[in-house]
């Protein structure tokens, strides 16, 4: 038995500005190499088909976030993977994908879906396909009815894709070998949910989400999921949903399973995040309590890992204006003072205007006036985040900088700081620090919470911000909560 496998992840935000495409593109034998014995839905793939003992075809893997993808970049992707399963048909009885749920391009509101219907083009309606996908996916019918098991990760930091993989695998090769029968069930909540409410180790979200794990074994489920969808995607089925795989009764399950949910959105709506003035004034104070370790301001409303640009100088702004005392911000991506910073060297001093050079949105530009120059790296590193462990990434040319008290690490590509590497890179001990400043929503916890002695939320303007009232929608369907308070719902 043969089974094809591959990646194609991107979550699109649609009030990004620029044009989206597809990161860090493998394909064919790189994808073992790459992520066997790693982290990952491809890792947890290979080894469910090492341990069951499938030959596996590698087609392609890339995943990011960013903005609305062009057709080209679908095309040559997407294209990609038909070929090879055109190219490698007759091989293979199974097809087992790596998709997001939150894919939205040019050509394609529901990106998932649009890939799922090219493959059948070449392997017709019969052949099954198991699809993991990411916890932030906007689920729709139309992907249930394409795939024979739609499987999403559980928790958010997101340490546990492997596992979804695995089990996408696993549950694909028991249908293969008539072990197993399958049905998957959507149901769609109108609702967004806030993502900085989204951390499934701590309450309120963690009982919802440990209730919907033990609905499933209690009730001997294949699997059951509670995506809290994407609502930086505007499309028309966007919002958070309930998705069942079972081999009987998924719909009556997943339905059961979005009432009890639904009843919990109060609990999950989230407070206002402060403006940056305020949320430093939270991190000094925080600071002199009793307890050891940095305090973390984190600038949710430009998360590179939701497709924010990660060059916004909103936080960056007020930072250097209040010059506290061992602070670093890291990092903000900024390609030409990242190379004026390599050309001039260690020690050597940058002039010239940092960040905010995306957008309006996300601030303005910061004129920077002899920074000194305290290192550089060539941006490559490898995860130590529990999300990524192994995995290599590079931020390109890296260059840490000083204004006064405080460190800046700039970088020529984009990103997010799931662990200390962006720092680390440049000499940077972060232990070492008062003030740590990063962009990102959930998955940095994943590293800092274990060693923060506190973490601060900032919400200035931004396309990642949690103040869905402020983006200007054109395809949500609403009433849809929290925008419409009084929005109501039937399973």
């Amino acid at each position: 038995m043969k089974i094809l496998f591959g990646m194609l992840v991107h979550e699109s935000n649609s009030f990004a500005s620029g044009a989206g495409d597809f990161k860090g593109i493998s394909v064919g034998e790189e994808l073992f190499s790459i992520y066997r014995n790693k982290v990952g839905y491809l890792a947890g793939m290979i080894k469910a088909a090492e341990e069951y003992g499938v030959d596996l075809i590698p087609s392609i893997a890339a995943g990011n976030a960013g903005p609305r993808l062009t057709r080209e970049a679908v095309e040559y992707a997407v294209g990609k993977l038909v070929t090879i399963a055109e190219k490698r048909k007759g091989e293979y009885t199974g097809i087992c994908l790596a998709l997001h749920g939150a894919g939205v391009a040019e050509n394609a509101d529901d990106l998932e879906a649009y890939i799922l219907e090219q493959v059948r083009e070449v392997v017709g309606p019969d052949m099954p396909i198991t699809v993991s996908l990411d916890l932030h996916g906007n689920i729709s019918p139309e992907l249930a009815k394409l795939s024979n098991g739609l499987f999403g990760c559980k928790q958010y930091p997101h340490i546990d894709e492997a596992e979804a993989g695995y089990l996408a695998m696993k549950t694909l090769i028991r249908i293969l070998r008539g072990e197993a029968i399958s049905q998957t069930a959507v149901i769609q909540l109108p609702w967004l949910v806030d993502a900085r409410m989204g951390n499934t180790f701590v309450e309120p979200m963690k009982s919802v989400t440990d209730y919907v794990a033990d609905y499933a074994a209690k009730h001997g489920l294949i699997d059951a999921a509670f995506f809290h969808g994407y609502g930086y995607s505007d499309v028309p089925f966007v919002g958070a949903s309930v998705v069942v795989v079972a081999e009987t009764g998924a719909h009556e399950a997943a339905a059961e399973i979005a009432r009890h949910i639904w009843e919990k959105r109060e609990l999950l709506k989230g407070p206002a995040a402060p403006m940056p003035d305020v949320a430093v004034d939270h991190a000094l104070a925080a600071l002199e309590k009793p307890g050891t370790g940095y305090v973390v301001i984190v600038e949710v409303s430009d998360n590179p890992g939701a497709g924010g640009p990660g060059t916004g100088t909103h936080l960056l702004r007020e930072v250097l204006r209040r010059n506290p005392k061992k602070a670093i911000f890291g990092f903000i991506c900024d390609p030409e003072i990242a190379l004026v910073a390599h050309e001039v060297g260690v020690g050597g001093e940058v002039s010239g205007l940092l960040g905010g050079k995306t957008d309006k949105i996300h601030g303005t530009p910061i004129e920077l006036r002899n920074a000194r120059v305290c290192a550089l790296s060539d941006g490559n590193a490898t995860y130590v985040s529990p999300m990524m462990e192994g995995l290599p990434v590079c931020y390109g040319k890296t260059a840490r900088l000083r204004v006064g008290n405080v460190d800046i690490v700039v970088t020529e590509q984009t990103g997010a700081a799931y662990d200390d590497r962006p720092f680390l890179i440049t000499g940077a001990d972060i232990n070492q620090y008062g003030i740590v400043c990063i962009k990102g929503t959930n998955h940095f916890r994943a590293f800092f919470d274990p060693r923060a002695k506190a973490v601060v939320a900032t919400d200035p303007p931004g396309v990642t911000s949690k103040n869905f009232s402020s983006f200007n929608y054109q395809k949500i369907c609403r009433p849809i909560y929290p925008i419409d308070l009084d929005t109501n719902f039937s399973a």
